[in-house]
């Protein structure tokens, strides 16, 4: 995270399972990535996914895939050998937009944002609001009602 923008940073947890974020503007500021919506690859992510479980587990749902830190970096078959690598100039790893979609202006109340999970034990930053969303996505490991009510947008007065 105290790397040029745009540098992955993949670190391992407990031990055995790895997460990944991505330096942005700045001495210590990072893109946690903690989930996404897959669109494509199910087949193969369900197979990265399935030979990290337990034999006789129930079949995962796909929105189960990447709802996770974790999750995701089994489900994209992140390595620990990407850290540091630059997806400005990387050939072999990059983000990308679907060329398909349409991108819309987000409305109101569509983004929700809350403080992280499982960071209750590290004071300030426990209260912060450093944790983004889409409203409803299904992928979203932890919903967070309150913040999402909070976020709703207010519908005006009738003016009748």
């Amino acid at each position: 995270m105290f790397m040029k923008p745009g540098t992955i940073y993949v670190y391992p947890i407990y031990g055995i399972y790895l997460c990944m974020n991505i330096s942005s503007q700045g001495e210590g500021a990072a893109v946690l990535l903690r989930s996404l919506e897959p669109l494509q690859g199910h087949t193969l992510m369900h197979q990265l996914r399935g030979a990290r479980r337990r034999e006789g587990s129930r079949a995962l749902k796909d929105k189960e895939l990447c709802n996770g830190p974790s999750k995701l970096c089994q489900a994209l078959d992140i390595p620990r050998a990407f850290d540091r690598r630059d997806l400005a100039d990387d050939p072999e790893v990059w983000l990308e937009r679907d060329p398909e979609e349409r991108v819309l202006p987000l409305q109101d109340g569509e983004v929700v944002t809350s403080t992280r999970i499982g960071i209750e034990s590290h004071g300030e930053w426990a209260a912060k609001p450093l944790r983004f969303y889409l409203r409803g996505n299904p992928c979203v490991s932890v919903r967070d009602r309150k913040a999402e009510a909070q976020a709703m947008p207010t519908q005006p007065a009738d003016q009748t």
